[in-house]
C-alpha cells in the first residue's frame, strides 16, 4: 500500500574547542515521500544517509571552529580544510608555532610582511624577468603599509635577486604552488624549483626557498618538508637582504642526508603543534 511518510535524520553536538566557550550546531534533514513504496528497511538506510550526511557537516563546523580558535590566538598561522575534509596546517606555522614565546605578535607580522615582499619580488621577476621595486607590485601594498607603520621600520626594498642569479646560475625555474599534503598532514607554497648551475651543488631539480636571514634548523625542516611532497633530493637557501654591499649572501646547501634528517625533526615538531593546539 502507498503512503506518504516524513524521513528525518539529524544530529547535534558541543563543540568546546571553538573560538567561543561553547558552540551547540544542530544539523538535520528531512524529506517527505509521496506514494512511498520504500521498504522498512529501505527506510532505515535513507535514515542513515541522511544521520551520515548531519555528522560531516557537523565534523566540519568542528574543523572550522578550531580553526577560528587558533587564529583568534595566532593570526600568522595558516590552517586549511584540505578536499579530503582534513585540518592541515602550513609547514611554516608548525615549525614557527612558538615563535612568539620569543618575539612578540606584532614583530612576527612584520617580519612576515618583509618576507611576503621578497618572495613576490622574486616570483615576479621568475615569471616577468623584470626586478621591480615593491611599490610597483600591488599584492603587496598591505605588507608595505605593515612595514612603514611598523615599530621595527624594516626595509622595503632590500636584496638583489638578479646579481644573485649572476654568481649562482639556475636553470628552469618555475614558481612555487601551495600543496595540500593530506597523507603527511601539512600543507605548503614553496618559493621556487630549478636547476643550479654552480660548483657547491648538484644539477639536479632542486627546490629553492628565499630567506631574508637563514636559520640552519628551520630553513632544513622546512624545505625538508617540501622536498619529501615533490620527492627532490636537494633543496637551496637564498639569502637575499642589505648585510652585504652585494645584497645577498652565500646560498645555503641540504643534501638528500641532511634533508632526511630535518625532516624527522620537522615530524617531532609536527607533534608538538598538534598537542598545543589539539588537532
Amino acid at each position: 500500500m502507498k503512503k506518504t511518510i516524513k524521513i528525518t535524520g539529524g544530529i547535534s553536538g558541543v563543540i568546546a574547542t571553538g573560538s567561543f566557550q561553547n558552540l551547540r550546531p544542530t544539523f538535520s534533514w528531512e524529506e517527505t515521500i509521496e506514494d512511498c513504496e520504500m521498504t522498512d528497511i529501505e527506510i532505515t538506510e535513507r535514515i542513515k544517509e541522511l544521520y551520515g550526511k548531519s555528522f560531516a557537516m557537523l565534523k566540519e563546523a568542528e574543523q572550522k571552529a578550531i580553526v577560528e580558535r587558533i587564529q583568534r590566538e595566532r593570526q600568522d598561522l595558516r590552517i586549511i580544510l584540505s578536499d579530503k575534509g582534513n585540518l592541515l596546517p602550513s609547514v611554516t606555522s608548525i615549525i614557527g608555532y612558538d615563535a612568539d614565546f620569543f618575539v612578540s605578535p606584532e614583530e612576527l607580522t612584520q617580519y612576515a610582511s618583509q618576507g611576503n615582499i621578497i618572495h613576490s619580488k622574486v616570483t615576479h621577476f621568475i615569471n616577468t624577468k623584470e626586478w621591480v621595486l615593491a611599490k610597483a607590485l600591488q599584492d603587496v601594498w598591505t605588507d608595505i603599509v605593515i612595514l612603514t607603520k611598523g615599530n621595527l621600520k624594516l626595509e622595503v626594498d632590500i636584496g638583489d635577486f638578479p646579481e644573485f642569479l649572476k654568481k649562482y646560475p639556475i636553470s628552469g625555474m618555475t614558481v612555487g604552488t601551495r600543496f595540500m599534503y593530506d597523507d603527511e598532514g601539512y600543507c605548503g607554497t614553496p618559493d621556487f624549483i630549478g636547476i643550479p648551475d654552480f660548483k657547491e651543488a648538484l644539477k639536479i631539480p632542486t627546490m629553492f626557498d628565499v630567506k631574508r636571514t637563514p636559520d640552519v634548523i628551520k630553513n632544513g625542516m622546512q624545505l625538508a618538508a617540501y622536498c619529501k611532497y615533490y620527492k627532490l633530493k636537494q633543496a637551496i637557501v637564498v639569502p637575499l637582504n642589505d648585510k652585504t654591499a652585494q645584497n645577498f649572501s652565500k646560498p645555503v646547501i641540504y643534501d638528500e642526508k641532511k634533508l632526511e634528517g630535518y625532516f624527522q625533526m620537522f615530524k617531532n615538531k609536527q607533534k608538538e603543534f598538534k598537542q598545543r593546539y589539539s588537532i
